[in-house]
């Protein structure tokens, strides 16, 4: 007999491999973001909502978030983050994909998570090397393992 409430798989997903093997600094081994801008990208499209958080002492890239958009998210400040939210327009999702590399050569954001309503759609946390997807599909995963860098631990569960 078949169960009627299917049970969501969940991924999660991180890079292994840093450069300078430096773990600390989450720069990517591969040297770029490719793979970041080609997930954003992806889940982006399925997404009407977002929330960027920053350490509070990463202040280029809060007052960039700030200066770029006034008052079109919200801003609070809790356990050391800033935490910026809001609905996601077409600037926002511009400026994410196009803005998204510090002059240190890192991801500017700490995490970003992107919703549609109150559903969470994909994480990107610890600078863009660990991500989240609450509910992938089979289409997802196909796209997800094909664009992410060599050697990407997976873990999936239900």
């Amino acid at each position: 007999m078949k169960c009627s409430m299917e049970l969501k798989t969940q991924l999660q997903f991180e890079l292994t491999e840093f450069a300078d093997n430096q773990a600390s600094d989450r720069i990517p081994a591969i040297g770029n973001y490719d793979y970041w801008l080609l997930l954003m990208e992806y889940f982006l499209a399925k997404s009407d909502t977002f929330e960027i958080h920053c350490f509070n002492e990463e202040a280029a890239a809060i007052e960039e978030l700030t200066s770029s958009f006034p008052g079109l998210f919200d801003i609070d400040k809790k356990g050391g983050m800033t935490i910026f939210s809001g609905l996601l327009t077409l600037e926002i999702a511009q400026f994410l994909m196009s803005h998204h590399v510090s002059e240190k050569k890192m991801l500017k954001w700490f995490s970003v998570f992107l919703s549609r309503g109150e559903q969470h759609i994909f994480s990107s946390e610890h600078w863009g090397t660990e991500f989240f997807v609450p509910d992938v599909t089979e289409e997802d995963l196909l796209f997800i393992k094909h664009v992410a860098p060599y050697g990407t631990h997976f873990n999936e569960y239900t």
